[in-house]
């Protein structure tokens, strides 16, 4: 999904969706997980209306979160 949670379209889509989130990618930074997104976190997000970067579920080994400041980052 493009546009985060900070944002109208973005936290719409969270709070009333159904749909597995796997990825956003927002002003902040790319937050991915293949075995999904923890929808509460996301919705906390969503709610408070914060980007990304502000993040602080559990993301499976394969998922990650890469915020535009990261740098030299190996995935």
């Amino acid at each position: 999904m493009t546009g985060g949670p900070d944002g109208d379209l973005g936290s719409n889509e969270i709070l009333q969706g159904q749909e597995r989130i796997v990825g956003v990618v927002d002003k902040s930074g790319v937050l991915f997980d293949p075995e999904g997104i923890e929808k509460t976190q996301l919705e906390e997000l969503a709610r408070s209306r914060q980007t990304v970067s502000a993040f602080n579920g559990a993301i499976s080994p394969k998922g990650y979160l890469v915020l535009v400041t990261d740098e030299k980052r190996t995935l």
